[in-house]
């Protein structure tokens, strides 16, 4: 009965999460974070030229970092944790996507 209602309170709580039906989005690094991070910069007593080279990492990293690093709904994290017989499925799952492109599936 004990797990009827622990399977029961983790649907109600993902029905209430912000992510519900997201639980894994691209990592987002917006404008107004790197407006924070020039800003950060300008007070520091970096010369000019390290300073704009210290920009052109930041956005090379936010670029790459949305190709590359995924959030997770903090729920979905841990159920992973919980049960590592859903992260191995989907594991399984992704191996079987490459396999199925092959066969032509």
């Amino acid at each position: 009965m004990g797990d009827i209602l622990e399977e029961a309170g983790a649907v109600v709580s993902c029905r209430q999460c912000p992510w519900y039906k997201n639980c894994l989005t691209p990592m987002h690094v917006s404008a107004e974070d790197i407006t924070q991070f020039r800003l950060m910069m300008q007070g520091s007593n970096l010369p000019d030229s390290a300073r704009s080279q210290m920009e052109d990492v930041l956005e090379n990293i936010a670029s790459m970092s949305q190709n590359m690093i995924l959030q997770s709904c903090p729920i979905f994290t841990q159920r992973l944790k919980d049960d590592p017989r859903i992260a191995q499925r989907i594991k399984q799952m992704m191996q079987d996507w490459r396999k199925e492109e092959e066969s032509g599936e």
